[in-house]
């Protein structure tokens, strides 16, 4: 039910702000995109819903991103079918939330697992080697990462 609270909430911050924190664009590199229900009140307070789509600009380097707030971490992370991330760590440490498409990712131990739509990773490796992760199987990975709390 929090996971369901947390991906609606992104949701509708996502539709306030289109284009906050975008990362800058490559020339060249097309933009992916994820489409978008908005739901919203007119000027006399009667909810509609809206078609949209949000546009995720393509990276200088990485994965596509799109801030969702202004609190760091918040955004879309897509990676397009069949590209690579060699070794990296997480920015930061953050849940990520699998909307659509699937990852493989492999970690500092050679372990290797597959995140589909509606998994959920607290993603925590901030030293070290990190991982590596790979957009698998028939369409583009796009994500949700969401800032975590401190480890206790």
């Amino acid at each position: 039910m929090q996971i369901m609270k947390c991906l609606r909430m992104a949701t509708f911050c996502a539709a306030g702000a289109l284009g906050l924190g975008a990362a800058a664009a490559t020339p060249g590199a097309a933009a992916m995109t994820q489409p978008l229900v908005h739901l919203y009140s007119d000027a006399k307070g009667v909810s509609h819903f809206r078609d949209e789509t949000l546009v995720i600009p393509a990276g200088a380097a990485g994965p596509a991103r799109l801030a969702l707030s202004q609190t760091p971490g918040s955004q879309l992370l897509a990676i397009r079918l069949g590209e690579v991330e060699d070794w990296h760590r997480a920015p930061i440490r953050m849940y990520l939330i699998v909307l659509k498409g699937m990852s493989e990712v492999t970690a500092g131990d050679g372990q290797v697992r597959r995140f589909g739509a509606g998994s959920v990773m607290l993603m925590d490796d901030l030293t070290g080697k990190g991982h590596i992760t790979r957009a698998v199987g028939t369409e583009d990975h796009v994500a949700l990462t969401v800032p975590a709390p401190a480890a206790k």
